[in-house]
């Protein structure tokens, strides 16, 4: 558990061992991980003389939990997912990066509470960021939970590139003439992971627009203003992985096109080939007929001038395609 201090006399915050009271100005911010979580209602509800719901309570420990808002009369509650980094040992050309973990915010008057994975990186970023620079903070537990959840919506675009450039090798795999493509599993498997990234970013939306519209207080300019903010960087990754979708969905008709094309010119190729041999094997067929009246066989010079009808009729057969653009 860590404690910050954010007050709005333009001091950085402060990092705090325990709480007593909540500030007159300003707000407290209590930060958990999961694994240390277990108790974290009897840390806050002193402080704020409320009770926290058991229902959010067990949703807060849940780190599989779809985004969601509710809101009570003393708080209100954001469960957002984010992704974090798949553990796995080695590299692996079909390692899955739509890997989410759910962080929740508590979220009243003068006190944030957020229980997240540790290996949500974005809260250490934020702290980095507030805590140890003197850039302008945030002075209400709104304004910390947007900030946290712009990076965390950052990182969708991190995952977004990774996935666009490992897309981009399958697709020259794809169209690579030379090389026949077997990968169609990976192919699969990176179409299903920007299909979550579009679902994950559409939850959220959601998510952003019932706080926006059920939010406990009244929603200021400000309030509105990051929000609207907000869901336009999300909108952003949603459509980018719409359009890695759509990607591959023209990359795999090009691939099919082109096997197609190629199909075409080796069916052409037999065609012409079927072509020239059909006239000279129906002449040697006649020839070949056991007739006991064949004038032809009993000619001195009659093997020499069959042979040179076919040579004649194979160059007549050959110069014709030729000119058509069929060899």
């Amino acid at each position: 558990m860590q404690i910050y201090s954010f007050s709005r006399l333009g001091e950085m915050p402060q990092r705090l061992e325990r709480v007593d009271r909540l500030p007159d100005e300003g707000f407290v911010w209590f930060d958990f991980t999961r694994a240390e979580a277990g108790t974290w209602p009897t840390h806050i509800e002193p402080l704020v003389q409320a009770s926290i719901h058991d229902a959010h309570v067990a949703d807060s420990f849940n780190g599989d939990h779809p985004s969601f808002f509710d809101t009570t009369e003393d708080y209100d509650m954001v469960i957002f997912q984010g992704l974090v980094p798949e553990d796995c040992e080695g590299e692996s050309t079909t390692r899955n990066l739509i890997v989410t973990k759910s962080a929740a915010f508590f979220i009243f008057d003068r006190l944030l509470v957020s229980i997240h994975a540790p290996e949500n990186n974005a809260f250490e970023l934020i702290k980095r960021k507030f805590c140890e620079t003197k850039l302008r903070f945030p002075s209400t537990p709104f304004g910390l939970v947007h900030s946290i959840l712009d990076a965390m919506v950052d990182r969708y675009l991190t995952i977004t590139d990774e996935l666009e450039h490992q897309l981009e090798g399958v697709q020259d795999a794809l169209l690579d003439p030379k090389n026949p493509f077997e990968d169609w599993q990976d192919l699969l498997h990176y179409r299903k992971q920007a299909h979550a990234l579009e679902l994950l970013c559409e939850h959220n939306l959601d998510t952003i627009d019932a706080w926006k519209r059920d939010m406990r207080g009244e929603l200021t300019d400000k309030q509105r203003i990051r929000l609207n903010d907000l869901r336009e960087h999300i909108q952003r990754v949603m459509s980018h992985g719409d359009s890695l979708q759509k990607d591959v969905e023209v990359a795999v008709q090009l691939h099919f096109a082109s096997v197609s094309h190629q199909t075409n010119r080796v069916m052409r190729t037999l065609t012409v080939m079927s072509a020239l041999f059909f006239p000279l094997t129906l002449i040697t067929g006649i020839y070949g007929m056991n007739f006991q009246n064949m004038p032809e066989l009993s000619w001195r010079y009659g093997y020499f001038a069959v042979l040179g009808g076919l040579v004649v009729v194979g160059s007549v057969l050959v110069y014709f395609f030729r000119r058509r653009g069929y060899l």
